[in-house]
């Protein structure tokens, strides 16, 4: 694995705090305007989080990768219409990206901890979501 002080690393790090917060505004303002935001505010957000998911992949970050996956699985789910940025799944994705700063705060041990209440939460948010369409 690569260790900090890795300039690749620190750029991954930095790179992916940005897009940390970039993505946790987008859920405030998807969460404001519901169903009624401008397309980009989604896409944007999707992009961010195909970005975090693609930077960790090449730095075999499996942890990071796999919950950023999950989380651009629901957004992929929200651009495609196929569910509304409902309360619960705005409060899980939110919940998601807390964890993943977690993961980027402790990258040395990021794959010894656990992110199996946050994907649990993900699904749980979709398919309640899905039930009351």
């Amino acid at each position: 694995m690569i260790q900090r002080g890795d300039e690749v690393l620190e750029v991954f790090l930095e790179e992916t705090t940005d897009r940390l917060d970039s993505i946790e505004s987008g859920l405030l303002r998807l969460e404001n305007c519901g169903g009624d935001c401008e397309p980009e505010t989604i896409n944007s957000i999707f992009r961010d989080a195909h970005s975090v998911k693609a930077g960790s992949n090449l730095l075999k970050l499996v942890t990071v990768e796999d919950l950023a996956h999950k989380l651009e699985n629901v957004f992929e789910m929200i651009r495609k219409k196929e569910i509304a940025p409902s309360e619960i799944i705005i409060t899980a994705c939110l919940e998601s990206v807390d964890k993943l700063r977690e993961l980027i705060e402790n990258i040395e041990r990021s794959d010894a901890i656990s992110t199996r209440l946050h994907k649990h939460m993900l699904e749980v948010a979709v398919q309640k979501t899905l039930q009351g369409k």
